[in-house]
């Protein structure tokens, strides 16, 4: 057995035993193995792959979703942003709803694909507005690709893009807990 294969039965074992705690348990468990079919265990998406990564200021809000929806290409997405309320600022004349500290996440069904999906993140001339208001790239950080567990959750529904505005740190902590390496990664 793969290794797929065997955290799928080991699931099943989990799951069987939970209904009834002691040793009568043991029996009804093992008899839940003696007519299994291996093709009808839930393996999950093996192979998915997340990159996530920060872009400190984004000048143009709108022109930088419309990007970003598509480079995903399908692929679900999410984003997290802080909102710039300083529009008096000569820094900021020709900025357009402009954020700060903008998180993003996406999901692809392998590993060509998701590099790829960077690829067209870091080389796109016009993922943004510069301070005169003329397409420019990004300048982002990469803060973490990997391979995705098989039964991870996803950052949203395939073809999902979606944006969410967060105040504090706790709140950026409490969006993405559940989708970084250590909760989601192999």
């Amino acid at each position: 057995l793969d290794r797929a294969h065997t955290d799928a039965i080991v699931e099943l074992l989990d799951e069987q035993a939970s209904y009834m705690p002691g040793m009568p348990c043991i029996s009804t468990s093992i008899m839940a193995l003696d007519d299994l079919d291996l093709s009808t265990l839930d393996l999950g998406e093996p192979g998915r792959c997340r990159s996530i990564f920060k872009v400190d200021v984004v000048n143009n809000s709108k022109q930088f979703t419309k990007s970003l929806k598509s480079a995903a290409a399908g692929n679900p997405c999410v984003y997290y942003y802080r909102t710039i309320e300083c529009q008096n600022n000569a820094k900021f004349s020709f900025a357009v709803d402009p954020w700060r500290a903008v998180y993003c996440l996406c999901d692809a069904p392998d590993k060509k694909t998701a590099v790829e999906y960077m690829k067209t993140i870091r080389t796109d001339g016009a993922m943004d507005m510069d301070m005169l208001g003329k397409p420019g790239r990004i300048q982002l950080t990469v803060l973490e690709e990997f391979e995705m567990a098989p039964k991870a959750e996803s950052v949203g529904e395939e073809g999902g893009f979606e944006g969410t505005e967060y105040r504090t740190d706790e709140d950026l902590d409490g969006l993405m807990d559940q989708f970084l390496a250590a909760t989601a990664g192999v």
